[in-house]
């Protein structure tokens, strides 16, 4: 559905929110700060994919996984991810964020 927002870019904006609300509490936590930064601009970026083949490729996985009951992993996976992003993780783009989506996904499925 072109008019819905993906799921993973709301993901990230949620992450965002989150280490702001932390920004909020310490003013002085740069690393938080940077981190939402970044997690918004994946976000605005990954929705410009939306038509990629690396996102089509990532979909089919997401799918393939849905049917064999390993969604669920791959959804704690990306929560994992965007929490600790800033403090032990990092995409530099949109791009290289769908393609550590596409690496858990086929490590989920046991492809990776």
């Amino acid at each position: 559905m072109p008019d819905e927002d993906l799921p993973e870019a709301e993901e990230l904006e949620r992450s965002a929110d989150w280490r702001l609300r932390k920004v909020d509490a310490d003013p002085s936590d740069e690393r938080s700060a940077a981190a939402a930064r970044q997690l918004q601009t994946l976000a605005a970026e990954l929705r410009t994919l939306r038509d990629s083949a690396l996102y089509a490729e990532y979909q089919c996985m997401c799918n393939w996984l849905s049917e064999s009951d390993g969604l669920s992993d791959l959804v704690l996976r990306r929560e994992d991810f965007r929490t600790m992003f800033g403090f032990g993780t990092w995409a530099d783009s949109g791009e290289s964020y769908l393609r550590v989506l596409v690496e858990m996904a086929k490590e989920t499925l046991g492809t990776g």
